[in-house]
């Protein structure tokens, strides 16, 4: 009998240096899963990833080249000088159709 009191003394014996069990106060509630460890740096990249899709998105929205529905550089150029009254209305003309045909 006393074998086996020694022996179970020699088992509990580090188990009774934490009366209150390891978990107490050690990330209570969380259990020991590991799910958080495992799906927590995911969840960051998919933040991440996010964020960087925004970023982006945002940058397009307000970019100021062309895009569906606005003229290229070269035909708001010679929209401009038009409008300005630096070139005649043939030469407009002209370039316009110069520029279409490119």
């Amino acid at each position: 009998m006393n074998r086996i009191a020694f022996g179970l003394a020699l088992i509990a014996g580090p188990a009774s240096a934490d009366p209150e069990g390891y978990g107490h106060g050690h990330m209570m509630g969380w259990g020991g899963s590991g799910f958080g460890m495992v799906f927590g740096p995911v969840l960051w990249l998919i933040v991440l990833g996010l964020v960087v899709a925004g970023v982006i998105w945002l940058v397009r929205r307000l970019d100021d080249g062309a895009g569906p529905g606005r003229k290229t550089g070269a035909r708001a150029e010679l929209d401009m000088r038009f409008a300005k009254g630096e070139i005649d209305p043939e030469e407009y003309a002209s370039r316009k159709k110069l520029l279409s045909d490119a």
